[in-house]
């Protein structure tokens, strides 16, 4: 058997596409954990704004600070908007990848197993051929033996020998 088949060098190939497409998952992964980090990030600093305008206005606030706080908060919010879409993009991307590395390893799968029955198939034609000799080797002893006896064995069918004296 060929140590080193086409077969094992596509499984190899395919093995190699498969670490790529994991690493790059896992790279889309973090990359939306980050995405989501500042979403959540920006959500709590705006929520924490819109404390500090409450509390300001428990007090008594200025239109000036009072306008100054609403446009900061509409600006928070249009980068809240616009990180939500970074996260709803970089979720898409990871299914991308995901859907990706799936078909890989579905490839390395079908280059295991047709492996895998290549190799079966050859240990069962070396237990046959080693069956066939072990077979041929037994009845050459058993003629040889029939020989050595006087008998004359011209087959390996114990019941067509025949006996000679």
């Amino acid at each position: 058997m060929n140590a080193r088949s086409p077969l094992t060098t596509l499984k190899d190939l395919a093995q190699d596409t498969c670490d790529q497409a994991a690493q790059s998952l896992g790279h889309s992964r973090r990359k939306l954990q980050e995405a989501q980090q500042r979403l959540d990030q920006l959500l709590t600093y705006r929520h924490e704004y819109r404390q500090r305008l409450e509390n300001s206005m428990q007090q008594g606030i200025e239109p000036a600070n009072w306008h100054n706080y609403q446009q900061f908060l509409a600006s928070l919010d249009q980068a809240i908007a616009g990180q939500r879409q970074a996260v709803n993009d970089q979720q898409r991307h990871l299914d991308r990848q995901q859907q990706a590395w799936q078909g890989e390893r579905r490839k390395l799968n079908t280059y295991d197993t047709l492996i895998t029955r290549r190799d079966n198939a050859e240990q069962q034609r070396a237990a046959r051929r080693e069956q066939q000799l072990f077979d041929e080797m037994s009845a050459r002893m058993t003629r040889r033996q029939a020989n050595d006896r006087g008998l004359d064995v011209t087959t390996t069918d114990s019941s067509a020998s025949t006996t000679r004296f």
